[in-house]
């Protein structure tokens, strides 16, 4: 049975009446001696304050750490959705997919090799979203363990066919000295060399 707001507003008035009016000077009822409340002097009152503050001050410690670990996991929670969604972009953004169809088709038909100029800006394109995947791991923004998972074998099978072939016509430079996509380079090696 449901109450109307202003009937519980009433009982709540009423009991709060009790507890002030009857109840509390029930249990004090002053014995002979004037510095106790139920049988505890001043000073033990003292130190049920005390006591009380610091179980108030642990609760409170307990609450910090649980805030601290809730904000800690929802960070990685963030960290581990930016990672997915940046790696998703290779599946599903639709520039993404046109440039890595054109470069995959030239390859194939051996037209990238014979001009590479050609497909500059689409190589430019797939690789500068490599490289800001690859930046984005080494400021921590990304996990590269699952970076790693998803484009692992995309990003070296790129680099292998287009840069290190010699297929793009970019200069060869030595190692730790890339003219293009430090970063996305720096993975690279990484993940080769594992």
């Amino acid at each position: 049975m449901k109450r109307p707001d202003s009937i519980i507003a009433v009982i709540s008035l009423a009991a709060i009446a009790v507890w002030t009016f009857v109840a509390l000077p029930i249990i004090y009822l002053p014995s002979g001696k004037s510095d106790t409340f139920l049988g505890i002097g001043n000073t033990a009152w003292t130190a049920v304050g005390a006591l009380a503050t610091v179980v108030y001050c642990c609760l409170t410690a307990g609450l910090l750490f649980f805030a601290v670990y809730q904000v800690t996991t929802a960070r990685a929670d963030a960290k581990i959705n930016r990672t997915l969604a940046a790696c998703d972009r290779y599946d599903t953004d639709p520039v993404l997919d046109g440039v890595a169809r054109r470069i995959a088709e030239a390859f194939d038909n051996g037209d990238l090799a014979k001009d590479p100029k050609k497909y500059k800006v689409d190589l430019f394109s797939i690789f500068n979203y490599f490289e800001s995947i690859a930046i984005g791991v080494s400021r921590g923004q990304y996990d590269e363990e699952i970076v790693r998972d998803q484009l692992e074998h995309i990003i070296v099978s790129y680099v292998d066919d287009i840069i290190v072939s010699g297929v793009s016509g970019w200069p060869k430079v030595s190692v730790g000295e890339d003219e293009y996509f430090n970063h996305m380079m720096k993975l690279y090696r990484e993940w080769k060399a594992a």
